[in-house]
């Protein structure tokens, strides 16, 4: 089956009204001040799903079918779910996990009503119950391989506290419901299963860098998360945290042009400059050592894609950033915005113990990205695939 990227992009704007009229809800239930930080559509394997979500002390899940089938989650850190229980409760009561369940059942028919609008359909939520675990969608079977996950991030009052929502669609009904919405034009819609391989191409490029980054540095690293986002281009900056970050910003062009961030804070920065550069590193050895790392980065990625096609993707040399990371990734949303409405977004972190924590963004431009993944043969084994 194929997807239309134009209609899901339509499918993402309707999300983005969505999640604000989720937002004006919760609002108007506590009385706080509360803003939708970023929205957005991940694309990921289906055994990965539970890994978007994070840790969390609270959630609430709801079903809904009909003209779309599937499930709503409502997530909380404990801070942020005490603050508005407390809220809910206006101190006239002791707050209990109840009052969530009408926070999730108002925001799940705010989100869901612009799709039933949308599609001309009837869309039924059921009653809220408190997950203790997030479910697994890997073992749930009406799901494929792969699955679409609409995410919200909701900043709640002044506090710093916010909750996620996120909207898991059955997705062959989702697919087919973009392919009814959609023009089925040539030029902006994908195979599935081709969009499927190149997801999985990217993530075994992630491996070869973690592996690259293990044996520079002997600090064991995994990858945490590896999956494609679908969000509108000003959004982008919201993807990562507001905090300083230190890394290397490339661009790479060929069969395929955009940018590539390998972005760590400043913490991770120390300790991997430290691993490598073990003699109290000065400011300068500490640049070098950074730009190393997005070198090797860099090439896992791109020259990954560039194999696996057979084809040539060349890359920058790197410019070395020491910034807030949404001004890194506000300079490089500015030059998509340029050609595009919607970035896609390869997000992947890196995790190690000591700890240490590196994301990786990759930014293909649009059509580059969108005729790439076309020539892609879609039962490309990826395992015989050489990456360096």
């Amino acid at each position: 089956m194929r997807v239309d990227l134009a209609s899901l992009g339509t499918f993402n704007r309707i999300g983005t009204a969505g999640a604000q009229r989720a937002a004006d809800a919760l609002a108007t239930l506590t009385g706080m001040e509360t803003f939708v930080e970023t929205n957005k559509i991940n694309f990921a394997p289906v055994e990965t799903v539970s890994t978007l979500f994070g840790e969390s002390e609270t959630a609430v899940g709801i079903e809904f079918d009909g003209g779309l089938e599937g499930q709503a989650l409502l997530v909380f850190d404990e801070a942020s779910a005490e603050q508005v229980l407390s809220e809910l409760a206006s101190g006239e009561t002791e707050p209990t996990g109840e009052y969530l369940h009408e926070v999730a059942n108002i925001m799940t028919s705010s989100f869901v009503d612009g799709w039933a609008e949308h599609l001309d359909e009837i869309i039924d939520i059921s009653t809220p119950s408190t997950v203790d675990s997030v479910p697994r969608w890997d073992e749930h079977p009406a799901f494929e391989a792969f699955s679409f996950v609409f995410e919200s991030d909701i900043a709640i009052g002044s506090a710093g506290h916010e909750c996620r929502f996120y909207l898991v669609p059955e997705p062959t009904g989702f697919l087919e419901a973009i392919r009814a919405a959609g023009d089925e034009s040539p030029e902006t819609d994908v195979n599935v299963r081709e969009l499927s391989t190149f997801i999985r191409l990217t993530a075994a490029g992630a491996e070869t860098v973690a592996t690259n980054l293990e044996a520079m540095t002997g600090i064991e690293t995994d990858v945490a998360v590896s999956h494609l986002d679908f969000i509108p281009v000003e959004d982008v900056p919201g993807v990562v945290e507001a905090d300083q970050h230190v890394g290397t910003v490339f661009q790479f062009s060929g069969a395929m042009d955009g940018y590539l961030a390998v972005l760590f804070e400043d913490q991770a920065a120390n300790t991997i400059t430290g691993a490598l550069t073990p003699n109290d590193p000065d400011e300068a050895m500490r640049q070098s050592a950074i730009e190393e790392i997005g070198n090797i980065t860099a090439s896992g990625f791109v020259d990954g894609w560039a194999n696996a096609l057979d084809t040539t993707i060349d890359h920058s040399v790197p410019d070395f950033v020491d910034d807030m990371g949404r001004a890194v990734l506000e300079s490089i949303a500015v030059e998509l915005g340029m050609s595009q409405e919607f970035a896609y977004v390869f997000d992947v972190v890196l995790t190690a113990d000591e700890p240490m924590t590196c994301r990786l963004f990759a930014f293909p431009e649009a059509d580059g990205f969108r005729s790439l993944v076309s020539s892609l043969d879609a039962d490309l084994d990826i395992s015989s695939v050489e990456r360096v």
